[in-house]
This record gives structure tokens, C-alpha cells and sequence, in this order.
């Protein structure tokens, strides 16, 4: 099955970083003046505060990847609890259709529009549902009068 992988990237402290946690903190101490000195005595090191955001950064990627994991155990069960043909055709489209991205949610979208009816399965290939107007009712829609435009207080022009 098609997927993308994404690199592992860790967080790094750049000087930007570093300087814009010094600026909130002096925007933290100068919302309150007069207890800018109470404010600055609780508040965190800019190292410790760097740590504590590396520190969110590993479990916030730990957290996205265990979510992407979960999502492809969820399409996988979906896939294996249909009919072997319908398995190859949804697999089949899913692999031939290259703008959809390698991901989890986009392999969702398709087996959730299979289940509702706007992707269906004929001669052993899926394809969107398609709703056909006939060109009367067409014609007929978009040849309805509207009301003539009014200006202010209802003059007509």
C-alpha cells in the first residue's frame, strides 16, 4: 500500500527562539508594572523554558505519529473486513490515483466515500457517483426570472 513518510525533525534552539522567549517574557512583566518583579521571580529560565519546549515537541510528534499510526490500523481493519474484490478495487484506486497524498486521512476519505455512496464499485472498478440533470431541468433552472434590483427604500431604478 502507497504511503509518505515524514522525517523525524527535532526541535532546535535558534537565536530567534531564544530572543522571542525573552520578549514575551518582558511583555508578560510589562503588562503588569507594578508587579513586574513578582512576575519576573516565577518566571521560568530561558533554558528551562527552551528544555520544557523541547520536551513538548518530542511527545507532540510521539502523539502525531501515534494518531498517523492508528489511522492506518483503521483503514487496514476497513479493508480487511470487505469481500476480496472489493479489497482490490478500493486498493486499486487508492494506489493508481496519485494526487491523493500517502496519507492515512486521504485513504479515510476514499473508504469513507465508499461507504456512503459517492464512490461506488461497477465492473470491478470504482469511480465517483455522478448525478446526471437532464437538459430541461437545466435549462429550466437557469432560466428562472428574478426579481428586478431596488435601490434605496425600495425606488426602482
Amino acid at each position: 500500500m502507497r504511503f509518505r513518510r515524514r522525517p523525524r525533525v527535532p526541535f532546535t534552539v535558534t537565536e530567534r527562539k531564544y530572543a522571542a522567549a525573552l520578549r514575551s517574557q518582558q511583555r508578560q512583566q510589562d503588562a503588569v508594572p507594578l508587579l513586574s518583579i513578582l512576575v519576573a521571580e516565577q518566571q521560568p529560565s530561558i533554558e528551562q523554558l527552551m528544555r520544557d519546549r523541547i520536551t513538548a515537541w518530542d511527545r507532540s510528534e510521539q502523539e502525531w505519529r501515534d494518531k498517523r499510526a492508528q489511522d492506518w490500523r483503521r483503514a487496514r481493519r476497513f479493508l480487511a473486513a470487505c469481500k476480496p474484490t472489493v479489497r482490490s478495487a478500493l486498493l486499486r484506486y487508492w494506489n493508481e490515483h496519485r494526487w491523493l497524498p500517502g496519507d492515512p486521512s486521504y485513504l479515510l476519505d476514499v473508504l469513507h466515500g465508499f461507504k456512503t455512496g459517492r464512490l461506488i464499485l461497477s465492473n470491478g472498478i470504482v469511480r465517483p457517483a455522478t448525478i446526471t440533470i437532464s437538459r430541461r431541468d437545466m435549462t429550466e433552472a437557469g432560466s428562472a426570472h428574478k426579481p428586478m434590483a431596488s435601490g434605496w427604500l425600495g425606488r426602482r431604478r
